[in-house]
């Protein structure tokens, strides 16, 4: 059952400072763009579970930005009824409810089908993403519109910048967030690049980019992308032949929290997102960066190709080049030999919480 109580049109609303202070005190030293006036809306897709205090902040985030920027706010809510509630209820006190959307859904679609669900419902020609335990930085939707009104390569076609990592209770961490940024090559100065050279790095974030709604839709589901649909479609994105711009400012505020979608339950799908990377069109003279880049999760993936019961995709990976000798003599090498020649049952139940 989804139960959609979306209004019928969106209204106008009245700039107001945000409800909580905190988002103020982090946003102190931002500088936000100046003001766009020509028309250009975007559809802002908010995924929600059983997070209302973070929603609540998310949605404060989102009341610093250029209200004339936002066409609609689309919540998709897989919680459970008692939380899905607290999120109603927050929504309906917010100064943002004239544009807001709200779809609860019972039985839950799970994380990446909330996604697509919520990019079907985009009414807007650009979208941007975010999830109910992240917050945008003052400036952000400006910055991103600024950037995308003013592009004059047609190639060009998602926008994202840097992170600051938060914890769980909203503690910024500066010298986390620098290391962070500079692993994923968002340390430096604005540039385009074809995307595939981004994804080399995994560069884009999970949310708070700008892209278009069709291209979204038209590259956002693949078969297997498991848990790590967002790098599924930045890897469909580059292999499309597209580019992306970066812009050097801090974006979004990403919680790492032990909650997330990512960090329990089965964890990262590790072999998905290998299977993905090899699928990404590089130039010939790239594919041994990108080997190098990837190679490393070939051992993770193929014990989780096994944990699920995809032995001949285990053993497939096992024998690539994509193992190394020292990896196939090596303890953990042995360990993963002994998984592929002995039946599932004999091993499955060690891995409570995956490899």
């Amino acid at each position: 059952m989804i139960l959609d109580l979306a209004q019928d049109a969106p209204a106008s609303v009245t700039d107001k400072k945000p409800a909580l202070d905190k988002f103020e005190r982090r946003q102190s030293a931002v500088t936000p763009p100046r003001t766009i006036s020509a028309a250009f809306r975007v559809s802002v897709l908010v995924t929600a579970y059983r997070r209302p205090h973070q929603l609540e902040e998310a949605l404060a985030s989102l009341a610093m930005q250029d209200h004339s920027l936002i066409g609609e706010i689309v919540v998709s809510d897989d919680s459970p009824a008692d939380e899905a509630k607290a999120n109603q209820a927050i929504i309906e006190t917010s100064e943002l409810r004239p544009l807001i959307r709200y779809f609860h859904h019972s039985p839950s679609l799970g994380c990446y089908p909330n996604h697509w669900f919520l990019a079907r419902q985009a009414r807007y020609a650009h979208m941007m993403f975010l999830h109910d335990d992240d917050a945008l930085c003052a400036g952000t939707l400006a910055s991103l519109v600024e950037a995308c009104k003013q592009e004059t390569d047609p190639n060009v076609r998602l926008w994202f910048g840097r992170n600051i990592i938060m914890d769980v209770d909203g503690k910024v961490d500066i010298a986390v967030s620098d290391a962070h940024n500079a692993k994923y090559d968002r340390a430096g100065s604005g540039a385009v690049r074809q995307v595939w050279e981004w994804c080399l790095h995994e560069s884009v974030p999970p949310n708070s980019f700008l892209v278009g709604t069709d291209d979204y839709r038209r590259l956002m589901q693949g078969k297997r992308d498991g848990n790590v649909g967002d790098f599924g479609f930045v890897v469909r994105l580059a292999n499309s032949g597209a580019r992306a711009r970066f812009i050097a400012r801090d974006m979004s505020f990403y919680r790492v929290q032990a909650a997330s979608s990512t960090s329990s339950g089965r964890g990262v799908d590790v072999h998905r997102a290998y299977e993905i990377a090899t699928s990404l069109r590089v130039p010939p003279e790239f594919e041994a960066l990108k080997h190098r880049r990837f190679n490393p999760m070939a051992l993770t993936a193929t014990v989780r190709h096994a944990r699920d019961g995809e032995r001949r995709e285990a053993w497939d990976l096992y024998r690539s080049k994509a193992w190394t000798w020292r990896q196939r003599l090596s303890l953990r090498g042995i360990a993963v030999l002994a998984m592929l020649l002995t039946p599932r049952f004999a091993w499955n139940w060690t891995l409570s919480n995956g490899a």
